[in-house]
């Protein structure tokens, strides 16, 4: 055990209790607004119905491929929250940006019903045009009959704010007095713009995911019972 006793450095503990330690202030934030509340119930809501869906063990490649991409929104969904919370929101809008790529690709592979063993059986090294992030932003736009790109926009901006280095990016490290932060810092505004993010971001997910488990799960209505009021809850009071 002593040989295990300083194996991660101490800046390294210190930095990452720092962050445990701002969670309670953060969830003091969220205890303060109901908004803030309901969005991390429906990013729960979503992430558990995930989970039952995981659970159930749907067989074949058309599920392997969506029920594997849910599965990665999943985790991105938990470090998107947690990050913010933790005081990390360029981590937090990095996150953002995955489960946004994410829901677009899910978007399109169940519009058709070959589309995801194809997207499974495809070969990365190749990175075939019609997979590739633009590509499907522009097909969901032409699907839809969106002529404003607010995809193309929502994208670029996590991608300036967290994805890529970029001089909007070191606004997520800025204080109220401009101050750049390393590490976690106490910024209330930046805490409530990353959780109203992380539920923008998530609620397509929530939409395609109920549709998913009534069309393809057994039981898949009890599954996303849940999940079901809590989005018409978020539709009616917030969107």
């Amino acid at each position: 055990m002593s040989k295990l006793k300083n194996v991660v450095p101490q800046n390294l503990t210190r930095l990452w209790t720092a962050e445990d330690e701002m969670m309670t202030w953060a969830t003091k934030v969220v205890a303060s607004e109901e908004y803030l509340q309901d969005h991390l119930e429906l990013i729960e809501a979503y992430m558990d119905c995930v989970e039952m869906v995981r659970r159930s063990e749907p067989a074949g490649n058309r599920h392997i491929a969506l029920v594997g991409l849910f599965l990665r929104t999943f985790d991105a969904s938990s470090y998107c929250v947690r990050s913010a919370m933790s005081g990390n929101y360029t981590g937090s809008a990095m996150y953002a940006r995955d489960i946004l790529e994410t829901q677009f690709l899910l978007s399109y592979l169940m519009d058709e019903p070959d589309r995801p063993e194809a997207w499974l059986s495809s070969d990365p090294r190749t990175s075939p045009e019609e997979y590739k992030p633009v590509v499907i932003r522009k097909y969901l736009d032409n699907r839809d009959g969106f002529v404003e790109k607010k995809r193309m926009q929502s994208y670029k901006a996590l991608s300036t704010l967290g994805a890529h280095p970029s001089p909007g990016g070191l606004e997520l490290k800025r204080d109220g007095s401009k101050a750049i932060h390393s590490g976690p810092f106490k910024q209330r505004d930046t805490l409530e713009q990353c959780i109203q993010e992380a539920a923008r971001v998530i609620l397509p997910l929530c939409e395609m995911l109920h549709k998913y488990t009534i069309a393809e799960m057994e039981n898949g209505s009890s599954m996303s019972s849940r999940l079901a009021l809590i989005l018409q809850r978020t539709r009616m009071k917030y969107f």
